[in-house]
């Protein structure tokens, strides 16, 4: 492409990898999550697009299903192909629930840093895991240097049949902290709870914000396998409500080169 040609228009204002802040954070489904999704990222078509994404990618997440039923070497080969372009792995906070039902998170956490996954969610469970055993938890992750995160979730996406409400600011900071204090990389704000809020959204994540930097939060949107234009809403909002610099994530592939045009109004928008 022709530079000279290129220095004509506005261009993507993008701080260089590692950055703290304006992150957007893949969702990679692999082959396992069909009929919800018509994406596929395999390691061909990868490459081909972390060519042209990659500086617009700072973590992805991988589906459950896709980490526990896909072969450990096509796997690590996909792994070490985001770490190529700088891209930090992770898991979703499923495989830690389904390791939790299945009584083998010890084994998980090391099953997961064993395949090259270099950070996972945690999530909050209603009080079912103890304080105690979150520590042991957190402490063996630590001790085999594999990263985390906590996802703050409605209660319900832990245990069905819960009441659907929002959590208040102090709940979240007071179930966040003891992750944050052994050393959690982020609070990672689930779409749903963001959406059960309504007309305190803002408010209430303003309180989470003031207290622990926008730089340790990043705000999930909606799947498309729960609404096919809820995720523009949702980034539309968290970008309109928290400024563009704010971190996102749950971004489908054929999202990700429309999240720097929302943020930024200068470049061009194709939807």
């Amino acid at each position: 492409m022709n530079n000279n040609i290129n220095n004509k228009f506005p261009k993507i204002n993008l701080p260089k990898k590692p950055r703290k802040l304006r992150q957007t954070w893949l969702k990679d489904v692999g082959f396992h999550e069909a009929p919800h999704y018509l994406e596929r990222m395999g390691l061909t078509e990868l490459e081909d697009f972390l060519e042209v994404a990659s500086e617009r990618i700072d973590y992805v997440k991988f589906t459950t299903p896709q980490v526990l039923y896909s072969p450990n070497e096509w796997l690590n080969k996909k792994l070490n192909l985001y770490k190529k372009y700088n891209i930090i792995p992770f898991l979703d906070h499923t495989y830690f629930k389904f390791a939790y039902k299945n009584n083998c998170v010890d084994y998980a956490i090391k099953h997961g840093k064993s395949l090259g996954f270099e950070s996972m969610e945690f999530m909050n469970t209603g009080n079912e895991v103890s304080e105690k055993q979150w520590i042991i938890w957190r402490k063996l992750a630590k001790s085999i240097s594999i990263s985390f995160m906590y996802e703050h979730h409605p209660l319900k996406n832990w245990k069905s049949g819960s009441v659907d409400s929002p959590s208040s600011a102090e709940e979240i900071l007071n179930l966040a902290h003891p992750f944050l204090n052994d050393g959690a990389d982020f609070v990672v704000l689930d779409h749903e709870e963001f959406e059960l809020q309504k007309g305190e959204a803002k408010k209430v994540f303003d309180k989470i914000i003031q207290n622990l930097g926008l730089e340790k939060i990043c705000f999930e949107v909606t799947s498309p396998r729960e609404g096919l234009k809820q995720w523009k809403k949702d980034l539309s909002s968290y970008i309109n409500f928290f400024g563009t610099n704010c971190n996102v994530c749950n971004i489908m592939p054929s999202q990700i080169l429309q999240v720097e045009p929302l943020r930024d109004k200068n470049l061009l928008r194709q939807f």
